[in-house]
This record gives structure tokens, sequence and C-alpha cells, in this order.
């Protein structure tokens, strides 16, 4: 898998909450869901989680996760 299977929207939410490994940024979002309650947000989520989830930790380390407003010029 590569990052392109991601929307714009798993990639804006997965840059939010990035950590420096693959484990840390699925932690970040899992905590991160505690305390949200949009419906919309939490699927997002959910589907960025799986897609995390199944990435090797190497594609982890060389994926590039720029929100979306970051690369607009």
């Amino acid at each position: 898998m590569i990052i392109e299977t991601f929307t714009v929207e798993e990639i804006n939410l997965v840059a939010m909450y990035l950590g420096g490994t693959r484990t840390e940024t699925l932690n970040n979002i899992a905590e991160a869901l505690l305390d949200i309650y949009d419906e919309d947000i939490i699927l997002i989520a959910d589907s960025a989680s799986r897609k995390l989830a199944m990435l090797e930790d190497t594609e982890y380390a060389e994926s590039s996760f720029i929100p979306a407003d970051d690369t607009e010029e």
C-alpha cells in the first residue's frame, strides 16, 4: 500500500496526529478519538487508521503526510 490510497481528508488527519512511528501515530489518533464526537471525523479517522495499520513501518517512514493547505502556493 502506498500513500496515494489515502484521501486528502485522511492525510490531513494523519498529519494532525503524526508521530515519529506508525504505532505512535495510530495511538495519537486513537487517543484523540476519545474527545471527538463528530461522526464524519470519526469515520475519516477510522478509515485512516485502518490504512495506517496495513502499512509496513518502512512504508510509513518513507511517506509524507503533508496537509493539503501546506502544499498550495
